[in-house]
């Protein structure tokens, strides 16, 4: 949780959690952004977090290297709530509890 709340949108704009050993878990859960804008994924899957109000217009998250671009809608600003969703990852390994979460 710490490294979620150290991110920011340059120098420390991605975490990656996997309940495996394995660098290159396709169930890894990716956490891109900071300073209070994140983008909440699944990289090999279909699960992304979507704000139903949001806009389709695209905005930069990750400022440094190639970055990264989402919809509007697939932004989340309120910390705790990206923290409760990752920490429902972390616990059960599934994205399909965490519909739920949201």
């Amino acid at each position: 949780m710490a490294a979620i709340r150290r991110m920011d949108d340059h120098f420390f704009p991605i975490v990656q959690l996997s309940c495996t050993l394995q660098d290159d878990d396709e169930a890894m859960f990716n956490v891109v952004g900071g300073n209070s804008r994140f983008a909440l994924f699944h990289q090999m899957g279909d699960w992304r977090y979507s704000d139903p109000a949001g806009s389709d217009e695209d905005v930069r998250l990750w400022t440094s290297d190639q970055g990264y671009f989402c919809a509007e809608r697939n932004i989340l600003t309120n910390i705790e709530k990206v923290l409760r969703i990752t920490k429902t990852y972390y616990e059960t390994g599934s994205y399909a509890d965490l519909d739920a979460v949201l």
